[in-house]
């Protein structure tokens, strides 16, 4: 599952990307824009997923405020055994990733990769290691019990 909010489209072509890359891996991939889902019915999805990619953008040196409250419920319910991976973009301080993977790891769970933090907008380059990263990620989840 892949879940995130973006500003101005960065961190949105992040999470295609990584879903392009998973899917190349034949890994079912669930997508949920904040913007657009309600929090209740992607918890729902969290709750019947393996592996969660959570992105965000910084905003104000910090998480974009429905990631937080995305982060706030998701440790409220604790689901375990999950593999988790962080992503997003940045302007100038890129402080968003850090706050997510603190809550992977209070939740316990694995933490796939070293997140991906990017400024401004990818590339097209980027986009491509992004795609492979995606890869990387999905034989990851393959392997993971």
């Amino acid at each position: 599952m892949i879940v995130y909010d973006t500003m101005w489209g960065s961190t949105s072509k992040i999470a295609y990307s990584l879903q392009g890359g998973l899917e190349r891996e034949d890994i079912p991939v669930t997508m949920r824009a904040l913007k657009t889902n309600h929090i209740s019915d992607v918890l729902t999805d969290v709750l019947f997923s393996k592996a969660i990619l959570v992105g965000s953008p910084t905003l104000n040196n910090g998480i974009f405020p429905t990631v937080g409250a995305f982060l706030t419920y998701l440790k409220g319910l604790r689901p375990k055994k999950r593999m988790g991976f962080a992503f997003g973009s940045y302007g100038w301080g890129g402080q968003a990733i850090g706050e997510i993977e603190t809550v992977i790891r209070n939740l316990g769970w694995e933490m796939a990769l070293p997140a991906i933090n990017i400024q401004y907008l990818p590339d097209e380059e980027e986009l491509d290691n992004l795609k492979k990263m995606g890869q990387k990620l999905g034989r990851l989840i393959k392997q993971w019990k």
